[in-house]
C-alpha cells in the first residue's frame, strides 16, 4: 500500500505540473484560437474555440490542420488527417503556449485504410480508440487513452516523446513507445504485445508480452512473466523486488530507489515536467545503451522533447472591430521550422 500511495503521489505531481504551467497561463490563452486546413494548395482559416470542429469537418482524408496555441473544443477524429499543435508546454524561446484540447473525443477511422497523425497537442480528457491502423502520435501528452467500445482496436501505433498518464492497452496491438513515459498501462499481454525503446515505464500490473530496450523500468511490485524481454534497461527496485520479474534480462541494472538514477531526485521538485527524469551524471555516463547514448528518454534515437518541428503560429491578433467594408483584421506570426 506504501508503495502505491508513493507512485500515486509521484504520478499525481507529475500531471499536475502539466496542468498548471496550462491554468498559469490562462489569460494569455485567451488569444484568438485558429485552425488552418490544408487541402492541396487550398488553405483555410477557421477562427475560435470552435475552429477545429469546424477545420475537421470541412476537411478530407489526407489534409493538414494545424491548430495555434489555445483551448479548443473537442471533436471525434473520424478522417485521416495530419493534426499539428504548437506543443504541449511553453516555449518561452519561440514565444508559444501549448495547444489544448479539453473534453473526451474518440479517434475512429471512416475508413480503415487512412492513416492517422498527430503531434503538439495536449490532452486533458479521456482520448479512445477504435479501428485505428498505423497511427502515429508525436510529442503529445494524454491524460487518458482508452478503447471506445469493446470489439474495436488499434494496430501498429507509435509513440513517439509523448507523455502518458494512463494507457488501457486491452485492444491495441503491437504499439511502439519511443521516448516517452507512460505511468500506468494495462492489458500488456502476448495478444496486445508493446516495445518499448528509450523510454520510462512505471509498471502497475504483471505483463507479458513486453520488449523493452535502452529504457528504464519502474517496480510497482509486480512480477512479469518470461515472455518479456528486457535489453540493456535499468531496473529501479524497491525492496526484494527485482523490476524484471521472470522476463529475459540482458545487460541490465538493478538500483534501489529513484534517487540512485535520477538527478537530484526529489518529489517536491518533480514540478516541472521538462526538467524531469534527468539521469544523474554517474547513470548518464556510465550506463550506456545500446547506440552509445544514454538510457532513458534523452538518448536514443529521438531524444524527448516537447516542442514540435514544423512552423508553428506563435501569435494571433485580431483586431477590436471590423472596418468600415465589413472586413476584420487578423495578423498571424509564425515561426519558421527550425528557428
Amino acid at each position: 500500500m506504501r508503495k502505491f500511495l508513493f507512485f500515486e503521489r509521484l504520478k499525481r505531481a507529475a500531471l499536475l505540473s502539466l496542468l498548471v504551467c496550462v491554468a498559469g497561463t490562462a489569460k494569455s490563452l485567451a488569444q484568438t484560437q485558429v485552425a488552418t486546413l490544408q487541402h492541396g494548395e487550398e488553405t483555410t482559416a477557421f477562427y475560435g474555440v470552435n475552429a477545429f470542429v469546424e477545420a475537421h469537418e470541412a476537411a478530407e482524408s489526407g489534409d493538414i490542420i494545424t491548430l495555434s496555441s489555445g483551448n479548443f473544443v473537442p471533436t471525434d477524429i473520424t478522417k485521416g488527417i495530419t493534426l499539428r499543435g504548437a506543443g504541449v508546454a511553453v516555449d518561452t524561446l519561440a514565444g508559444t503556449l501549448p495547444t489544448v484540447i479539453g473534453g473526451d473525443l474518440s479517434l475512429e477511422m471512416e475508413d480503415e485504410s487512412e492513416i492517422l497523425s498527430i503531434e503538439g497537442i495536449l490532452f486533458t480528457n479521456i482520448v479512445r480508440y477504435g479501428y485505428l491502423m498505423n497511427p502515429t502520435f508525436t510529442r503529445c501528452n494524454f491524460t487518458s487513452i482508452d478503447i471506445d467500445f469493446y470489439g474495436e482496436w488499434m494496430h501498429n501505433a507509435q509513440f513517439i516523446n509523448c507523455y502518458i498518464d494512463t494507457f488501457y492497452h486491452v485492444q491495441a496491438y503491437s504499439t511502439q513507445f519511443v521516448n516517452c513515459v507512460v505511468w500506468n498501462i494495462f492489458d500488456i499481454n502476448n495478444v496486445s504485445p508493446a516495445s518499448f525503446v528509450n523510454s520510462i515505464l512505471f509498471d502497475n500490473q504483471p505483463y507479458s508480452g513486453l520488449l523493452a530496450t535502452n529504457s528504464i523500468i519502474v517496480d510497482g511490485g509486480f512480477n512479469h512473466s518470461s515472455t518479456c524481454s528486457f535489453i540493456n534497461c535499468i531496473g529501479i527496485k524497491f525492496g526484494n523486488d527485482t523490476a524484471f520479474g521472470e522476463g529475459y534480462a540482458v545487460n541490465c541494472g538493478m538500483y534501489d530507489g529513484l534517487s540512485e538514477v535520477f538527478e537530484n531526485y526529489d518529489e517536491s521538485t518533480w514540478n516541472s515536467f521538462e526538467e524531469q527524469f534527468l539521469l544523474n551524471d554517474e547513470i548518464a555516463m556510465g550506463f550506456l545503451g545500446t547506440d552509445g547514448t544514454q538510457v532513458g528518454i534523452h538518448g536514443g534515437p529521438i531524444p524527448y522533447s516537447p516542442y514540435p518541428n514544423y512552423m508553428v503560429r506563435s501569435n494571433v491578433t485580431v483586431a477590436p472591430r471590423s472596418t468600415i467594408d465589413g472586413q476584420l483584421n487578423i495578423e498571424v506570426e509564425v515561426i519558421e521550422e527550425g528557428e
